[in-house]
């Protein structure tokens, strides 16, 4: 499978390192607006062609596969501009700005039938299974919450400051946090409760955010870009907890019972850094002749933007030309 990447910042350097590590993929070419820029990427990563704009690289009918990794604001124009080329698309997270533009970019990809997935990589990995399959052990009766924290200092990347390209730790960090409880508790949410800090540009320097389910269960998630964090989930239920290490890419589990005592751990198996997986599901969904990957469908990449279109309306927080429009799916604390 050919792969070609629009967007040549960190992200992308990393998704060309593992792809270069892999069978049966090959980075094909490499997009940016400036083609010295294309062309000292694929001479670094070994890419068979550099192109001086994003729509050649869509244009080029040997590409399999692409890899959208600008930045957030920029997501839809991209990949709509792929999907308009009939090439199938890997868009990261988060896969949009909002749900409007998520549920249109689904639409158009279902209506032209082009392959299309957020990259959302721990849903995809070995371990989010092995998660699944542990709560389904029932070992710590029923789940009452779950915690987490994810953190960087990121204050000196202009993607993540500047309103313009959506910046912010909700979209880059905090999506994170949510989609760990989303995978244990589900979205079945029932009030959303937030507080914000905010950068002197107006995008969220570091939140909590409180979920509480229909069930009675509650998450209990901090993410932040202004300090590194432990990265450390935990999954607290009747007959003991989960302690989860790095909810960013899952390192371990450990299991607890009442007592505190450890009665069973997983450790992660050696990865090339975790990117391979969600490109190894792309590829045998396109193979097979889907449009969305089992892993993370469109469903689920809905309703995650929902859940942050509503933290954001909380917050009044809209980035410049957007207008987020209210679902009333769900409901704050007054």
């Amino acid at each position: 499978m050919n792969i070609g990447i629009i967007g040549l910042g960190s992200i992308a350097q990393k998704m060309a390192e593992t792809i270069n590590q892999m069978e049966d993929v090959t980075l094909y070419g490499v997009a940016a607006r400036d083609i010295n820029k294309a062309v000292n990427f694929s001479k670094r990563f070994g890419a068979k062609k550099a192109y001086g704009s994003y729509e050649a690289l869509a244009q080029d009918d040997a590409i399999d596969l692409v890899y959208v990794a600008t930045p957030h604001s920029y997501h839809y124009e991209h990949a709509k501009l792929c999907i308009e080329h009939g090439r199938p698309v890997l868009v990261e997270k988060a896969f949009t700005v909002n749900q409007k533009e998520a549920e249109e970019l689904i639409a158009l990809a279902l209506e032209r039938n082009v392959f299309l997935c957020e990259a959302m990589w721990v849903r995809f990995m070995p371990m989010a299974e092995r998660l699944q399959e542990l709560l389904k052990e029932d070992l710590i009766g029923e789940i009452v919450s779950v915690t987490a924290n994810l953190g960087y200092e990121l204050t000196g990347k202009e993607r993540l400051v500047e309103p313009v390209l959506a910046g912010g730790a909700l979209l880059d960090v905090g999506i994170y946090t949510l989609t760990f409880a989303t995978m244990v508790l589900g979205y079945d949410i029932d009030y959303l409760s937030t507080s914000v800090v905010r950068l002197d540009s107006g995008v969220d320097a570091q939140e909590s955010l409180a979920l509480t389910y229909s069930t009675g269960a509650i998450a209990n998630l901090y993410a932040t870009m202004l300090s590194n964090t432990n990265r450390r989930g935990a999954i607290y239920g009747t007959k003991g907890y989960i302690e989860v290490d790095n909810i960013n890419n899952f390192e371990a589990f450990r299991v607890y019972d009442a007592h505190y005592n450890c009665i069973k751990e997983i450790e992660c198996e050696p990865q090339i850094t975790g990117y391979e997986y969600e490109v190894l599901a792309c590829k045998e969904a396109i193979e097979a002749g889907r449009l969305e990957c089992e892993q993370m469908p469109h469903a689920l990449t809905i309703r995650m933007m929902q859940i942050m279109d509503a933290i954001r309306r909380q917050w009044g927080l809209s980035y410049p030309g957007e207008e987020l429009h209210d679902t009333g799916y769900y409901h704050s604390y007054s």
